[in-house]
């Protein structure tokens, strides 16, 4: 399972770097986020998906609170 960002998303995250480079809130160096997930939790939430416990745990949460449902 390989997690990426939304294009559109990873746009808007760049141009606000670029921004915060260039106010001098960031230094230049400072580069881009690559974040990473160790292979174990990949595989925890891999088995976690499959075996439907993800779609089970967001019904729970959607029961208990409806408006979190579109969030």
């Amino acid at each position: 399972m390989e997690f990426q960002l939304d294009p559109h998303f990873a746009a808007v995250v760049e141009r606000a770097r670029r921004r915060a480079v260039g106010l001098g809130e960031v230094p230049a160096r400072a580069g881009t986020f690559e974040p990473t997930v160790p292979e174990e939790a990949r595989a925890v939430i891999a088995a976690w998906l499959r075996d439907g416990g993800y779609e089970e745990a967001l019904a729970e949460v959607v029961a208990e609170d409806p408006d979190l449902a579109n969030q």
